[in-house]
């Protein structure tokens, strides 16, 4: 695949996925042997299951993506987040995220965010990841 296209699937993942709330996307968009290294290497199946369980803790979503840069089969996203909380709670910050790409499907999604996003959102996933 061309840069421009694993740019086009990390931009589709990112807008659809993550600031969309379409988790059904990710079947096309995941490889199989996907892993997120900030969740503790956490397959495609579990990664689903978080991000569908987001949607009652996190109902408000916005990400924005600054710049993608690709070479290769890799793409770095830089990215601004803000969260609307149930509680009302409002949560910003920015990140950087490497996705490597295989065949035009996401391996590897390994992001930094500050403020740490797992650390803000873990307690409002573990009952998710239980």
């Amino acid at each position: 695949m061309s840069t421009e296209q694993n740019k086009a699937v990390v931009r589709r993942f990112i807008t659809e996925t993550l600031d969309g709330g379409n988790v059904d996307v990710i079947d096309e968009l995941f490889a199989p042997n996907y892993v997120n290294r900030a969740m503790g290497g956490m397959d495609v199946a579990g990664f689903k299951a978080t991000l569908a369980g987001m949607a009652a803790a996190i109902p408000g979503r916005e990400f924005k993506i600054a710049d993608l840069v690709a070479e290769g089969d890799a793409v770095v996203a830089r990215f601004t987040w803000a969260y609307t909380l149930a509680s009302g709670e409002k949560i910003s910050g920015r990140g950087l995220t490497y996705y490597g790409l295989a065949n035009g499907k996401i391996t590897e999604d390994d992001p930094i965010t500050t403020p740490d996003l797992m650390q803000t959102l873990g307690p409002l996933l573990a009952p998710h990841n239980a």
